[in-house]
């Protein structure tokens, strides 16, 4: 199937376009959906343009300290798309260091910052969830003592698909 976006020959597999991220549009009928909706002409793989930031294996990125704390602080509650390891673990440190500091420092705030960062929290841990294929309602497993708490874990540790999911590309 071809994106409409871009022009790129996506597989038959993929909802979301490789090479741009956006959504592959399929045309439907009274019989049920029928074939791609096709504006754009056919290009083979062969003949993709490398885009800059962008690897032939669509491995994901990794991101900074600085740069997951403000990607995960601007899209604060975006519970849609994928969040790499890097951007999780980072963002994850972040909050420990807020919360820890501001415990230190001052108690009162310590309950403003936790209430603050409680919803990005939240966000980026449904991303990364996303990020390995599975709903964001699997987060809901840490309400298990001990049992969910390992589970998540371990899949939070977790490499993420290398190639387009149900919940989006990699980056």
């Amino acid at each position: 199937m071809f994106c409409g976006k871009c022009g790129f020959a996506n597989r038959d597999v993929h909802r979301f376009c490789v090479s741009c991220g956006g959504p592959i549009q399929v045309a439907e009928s009274a019989a049920g959906l029928v074939a791609p909706i096709q504006s754009a002409p056919p290009v083979h793989y062969s003949q993709q343009p490398m885009q800059v930031g962008v690897s032939s294996n669509l491995a994901p990125r990794k991101m900074t300290f600085g740069d997951s704390i403000k990607y995960c602080l601007t899209n604060y509650a975006n519970f849609d798309g994928r969040a790499v390891r890097s951007e999780y673990w980072f963002f994850f440190l972040f909050v420990m260091l807020a919360l820890l500091v501001t415990k230190w420092i001052a108690p009162g705030l310590f309950v403003l910052v936790a209430l603050g960062l409680f919803i990005p929290s939240i966000a980026a841990l449904t991303r990364r969830l996303h990020d390995l294929g599975r709903a964001g309602f699997y987060a809901l497993l840490v309400f298990i003592p001990l049992v969910g708490w390992i589970i998540v874990l371990i899949w939070l540790c977790d490499e993420g698909d290398k190639t387009p999911n149900n919940f989006g590309p990699p980056w």
